[in-house]
């Protein structure tokens, strides 16, 4: 046997038996947190024989917890809590937790999106989330489920967004050596809106020769937003630094770009599709109303075809010819138009467990372009790219070459196989996509008890955009469809016959 053989055989067994450890430690901790549950029970009932109030009868369980352990009281009050919600509510998820199929932080996001859900619509959902998160990294279980309870229950949705929003919170505590910890809970758009700015102004400010970090230059545009400034100083210490601002250029600085995919009905207020707020994930349409008053928009159309990206065939008459390839599709970076209809159908990075969202990922070929004749093969066309993080697109380019073992391979409907060097396959599929153009059409509904706001300006902006997606509408939906009064969805479990979204 040859030393490759050996390397080969050698990779696939640390695989196995990293698996292996890692579900025997989940099975571990599943035990951990019932028998944390256990004590939590036995001094509640012993202390409730002995009068001590229901409010706070068994609540030092933790602290004996911390101290037998030697964790802190804290961690142990949310691994108590963990476990009473696991017996009471989620039996399917203690079932596959304990034997090892699901780890912990999978069984803790489910528990954590399903913490407000009422109980009926817990047991509908948590047979098939349990399910599904055997084969799901806690990030799209996260996502995935919360596309289902907005499918589910929009109005019950929307009333849970608006209570964690009256949470939102910012504190900041000391750290070591002269640091502090900023930690805060924001309105989603107004997260990712914070975030997408500081990132553009870090990549966008500062030159290459700057010395400081990606992450660094993230916290000081923070600083810089804090203090007025609105702007980060290039730290190159060159004098002609072409990064340098004018003495007016952060006087009026650019809105960060935030994405939200959602459908022309949706928008209109003819369905209650939801909607897809780039790398966060699903939210309630009212949300994406809200967000549409102030926003310019892309229409995009469906024409994702069932053909293979490698086929530069098209039917003609009774026979086959060969397609001639147009002047854009030779170029190697796309127009502006096709990029931002593969980002709005992508949704964010196409790799498995990435959540960087379109806007911040490289438009990469799948079938490689060729620098020298761009006539011969991987063409810039809709079929042809992706959106891959650069830490993605490098793994796809070091795949092309042959230099990890990694096999990236396209197939038809924007689906994406991964296949890992020890033979492990995943298929992801774009996430915004299902926004854009939801399978299961949920007819409008006004939730009972959640105002709506006023509306500060129309809808839309007025002018071309307002046309070209009042045309769109009309097109695609009768007019008994546009008169149609809003009826309640009935609470199915919407069925999907593609694989899961990864």
């Amino acid at each position: 046997m040859g030393e490759s053989a050996v390397a080969e055989l050698t990779s696939y067994e640390l695989v196995e038996r990293l698996q292996a450890v890692h579900s025997r430690i989940a099975a571990g901790q599943a035990e951990e947190a019932e028998l944390m549950t256990q004590l939590y029970r036995l001094r509640r009932a012993q202390q409730l024989e002995l009068g001590v109030r229901a409010v706070h009868a068994g609540e030092d369980a933790a602290t004996e917890i911390a101290v037998a352990l030697k964790v802190s009281q804290r961690q142990a009050d949310v691994m108590i809590g963990f476990g009473l919600d696991l017996d009471a509510r989620l039996p399917r998820v203690r079932e596959a937790f304990a034997a090892g199929r699901i780890d912990l932080p999978r069984a803790r996001v489910i528990r954590d999106v399903l913490l407000n859900a009422s109980d009926d619509l817990v047991a509908l959902v948590e047979p098939r989330i349990a399910a599904y998160a055997e084969t799901a990294d806690p990030s799209r279980i996260k996502r995935t489920l919360r596309r289902w309870l907005l499918e589910l229950d929009p109005a019950g949705q929307a009333e849970r967004r608006k209570a964690a929003e009256s949470d939102r919170y910012v504190t900041v505590s000391a750290a070591d050596n002269g640091t502090a910890i900023l930690d805060g809970v924001l309105p989603a758009p107004g997260a990712q809106a914070l975030y997408e700015r500081l990132r553009e102004m870090a990549s966008t400010q500062c030159c290459g020769n700057d010395p400081r970090t990606t992450n660094q230059r993230r916290a000081d545009a923070l600083i810089a937003l804090a203090d007025g400034s609105n702007r980060l100083s290039c730290q190159c210490a060159d004098e002609n630094c072409p990064r340098t601002a004018a003495p007016d250029q952060s006087a009026n600085p650019r809105k960060a770009l935030v994405q939200v995919g959602v459908s022309a009905e949706t928008l209109a207020g003819l369905r209650d599709n939801q909607a897809l707020l780039a790398g966060f994930g699903a939210i309630d349409p009212d949300l994406a109303r809200q967000i549409a008053r102030h926003a310019h928009f892309d229409i995009i159309t469906d024409t994702v075809s069932d053909v293979p990206v490698t086929d530069s065939r098209h039917a003609t008459g009774s026979g086959a010819t060969e397609s001639i390839p147009a002047k854009s599709e030779t170029r190697y970076r796309p127009a502006v138009r096709l990029a931002s209809k593969v980002r709005a159908l992508d949704g964010g990075c196409r790799a498995p467990g990435c959540m960087v969202p379109a806007a911040a990922t490289d438009l990469d070929h799948q079938d490689r372009f060729n620098h020298r004749t761009p006539e011969v093969g991987g063409r810039t066309t809709e079929s042809n790219l992706g959106c891959r993080c650069r830490r993605h697109h490098r793994l796809k380019t070091l795949a092309d070459n042959g230099a990890n073992g990694w096999q990236v391979i396209h197939h038809p409907n924007r689906r994406v196989e991964w296949r890992s060097p020890t033979g492990e396959s995943i298929t992801t599929t774009p996430e915004g996509m299902k926004f854009l153009f939801p399978r299961v059409h949920i007819p409008p509904i006004t939730a009972p008890g959640v105002p709506t706001p006023e509306p500060v300006e129309p809808l839309l902006n007025p002018g071309r955009v307002m046309n070209a997606l009042t045309e769109l509408v009309h097109v695609y939906c009768t007019p008994t469809q546009r008169r149609r009064k809003p009826e309640r969805p009935q609470r199915e479990l919407p069925e999907y016959t593609d694989a899961p979204p990864f």
